[in-house]
């Protein structure tokens, strides 16, 4: 999202009236050339001072020392597992 995209966002567009040939539309207003040209520079200034490239984390090497293992192995580690869990002694 672009910062003029948020300034848009946040405009108020609520019409001044209700009377009038616009009814219920929000009425254009003539806005000063000044303030258009001073938005437009702290909008450029600010996307200047953000950096270009965003950093990406570095990931870790992946681990490659799966192995298969077979149902009834699986099945005896997972008896053991249990077995030391509910073990109280």
């Amino acid at each position: 999202m672009d910062l003029g995209d948020i300034y848009q966002n946040n405009i108020n567009k609520n019409s001044i009236g209700n009377g009038g040939m616009s009814g219920g539309m929000p009425s254009s207003r003539e806005r000063d050339p000044n303030q258009i040209k001073l938005e437009q520079d702290v909008f450029s200034k600010m996307r200047a001072a953000l950096p270009k490239n965003t950093p990406t984390a570095a990931q870790p090497p992946a681990v490659n020392d799966i192995q298969p293992v077979d149902i009834k192995q699986a099945m005896q580690e997972l008896l053991d597992s249990t077995e030391t869990i509910d073990d109280k002694s």
